[in-house]
């Protein structure tokens, strides 16, 4: 996968190998050994997040080990022969359309595109934008944001455009992620439609000239439109959170509420862990506890 826009890639600079051997020294640390995709700098995120979500079961975690992408990730733990506790996480990708997820042991990948999407919610970010704001009661900060109406508007562009990568990967095996912004008007936090109906006819367009038929290409298309109905519950699992969802609610939030101080992506991230819904990650908690 490529990533363009505003997405920067990140280069882990620690070897993974030197990032496995520090959960060694920091064991008394933890009850048991996590590793994560992405990068150092996520650590405390998923410190955060995974606290949250494991409160009051006796599971202490003031350290995860960051490996950098997926597949390091899923190496890493196909080599672990450790008598530790571990368990490795993975984002579900683009993958999570059309191939059947890695049954390896100790390895949990989300039921989702990637852990950002598991924090996105309603309350999570009407919360957070009312402790940006400062100004507004909750109330009023709520009839701001909009969000049905906002998340209604996202579905179906959006979607339609994750499944056209989703093909596009399936039949060439890449794809090329351009960021939210990309697709937004150069002010504000429009959904440009014409942009979005541009790339999903150019990715048809190159499905095609590498040598698969139109007809398959609508037919993988019919085939994700049913298993992945038009709905606020499938965008948020298979329309990335990291540069997608966030950034346009970043973006939007900052528009709508008129903001005078912009806020990142990471502090935005970070601020819907504290009321974010967890009850997607049921799953993850249960291997954890029985790792």
């Amino acid at each position: 996968m490529q990533i363009e826009g505003n997405t920067k890639i990140s280069v882990v600079n620690t070897p993974v190998e030197h990032r496995q051997l520090e959960s060694v020294f920091k064991a008394y640390r933890n009850t048991i050994d996590i590793y994560t995709e992405d990068k150092i700098e996520d650590r405390e995120f998923y410190v955060k997040l995974l606290g949250k979500l494991l409160d009051g079961t006796g599971i202490t975690i003031n350290d995860i080990y960051p490996l950098g992408c997926r597949n390091n990730v899923i190496e890493c733990c196909k080599e672990d022969n450790s008598e530790r506790n571990k368990i490795y996480i993975v984002d579900g990708d683009i993958y999570l359309q059309y191939k059947e997820k890695e049954d390896i042991p100790n390895l949990h990948v989300l039921d989702a595109y990637c852990i950002e999407n598991i924090i996105v919610c309603e309350d999570s970010l009407c919360v957070a934008a009312y402790n940006l704001d400062c100004t507004k009661p909750i109330e009023r900060i709520k009839e701001d944001v909009n969000y049905q109406n906002v998340i209604q508007e996202l579905i179906t562009p959006l979607m339609k455009l994750f499944f056209s990568y989703s093909i596009q990967n399936e039949l060439c095996g890449k794809f090329r992620l351009y960021h939210i912004n990309y697709y937004l008007e150069s002010s504000g936090a429009l959904i440009r439609q014409d942009k979005i109906e541009e790339k999903i006819n150019e990715i048809k367009d190159s499905v095609i000239r590498s040598g698969y038929s139109e007809e398959l290409y609508n037919r993988l298309l019919r085939d994700r439109e049913q298993k992945f109905p038009y709905s606020e519950m499938n965008l948020l699992k298979i329309v990335s959170g990291k540069d997608f969802i966030i950034p346009f609610f970043q973006r939007y939030i900052r528009c709508n509420l008129q903001l005078k101080e912009s806020i990142s992506e990471r502090r935005l991230k970070f601020s819907l862990v504290d009321q974010c819904d967890l009850t997607r990650l049921q799953r993850l908690k249960d291997d954890i506890l029985s790792a």
